[in-house]
Order: structure tokens, then C-alpha cells, then sequence
């Protein structure tokens, strides 16, 4: 192998990599906007309660009516 050819794969994957990383900070408000909608659709299709407590949000599940 000829140090030509090494260095343009290095530059197709780095640039590769650098792209990869740049579409997942641009996308990263959708998928953490799914991910908490999500949540919330299991938490009340469970019984529970969706609250804000600050700036965290958390679900509140119902207390269980038999305890081990």
C-alpha cells in the first residue's frame, strides 16, 4: 500500500466521521423531543401522572395497591 492511497482514506473517513457526528448534534432536539413524547404516552397509558418538577420532567406511577 502507497502512502497516497493511505492518505485519502484517512481523509474519507475522517471527514466520514466528522459528518456523522454533525448530523447527530443537528438532529439531536428531534430525537430528544421523541424520546420524552414517548415517555409520556407510556407513563399515562400506565395509570401515571406526567409532572415538571424544575426543568426535569418525571413520571409519577400510581402506588400499588399489594406490595410484597
Amino acid at each position: 500500500m502507497n502512502l497516497p492511497f493511505a492518505r485519502n482514506a484517512f481523509v474519507v473517513i475522517a471527514v466520514a466521521a466528522v459528518g456523522a457526528a454533525l448530523f447527530r448534534v443537528a438532529t439531536a432536539p428531534d430525537r430528544i423531543a421523541e424520546r420524552r413524547n414517548t415517555a409520556r404516552s407510556v407513563c399515562l397509558g400506565n395509570g401515571g401522572e406526567w409532572v415538571s418538577d424544575g426543568r426535569n420532567e418525571i413520571c409519577r406511577r400510581p402506588e400499588l395497591a399489594s406490595k410484597p
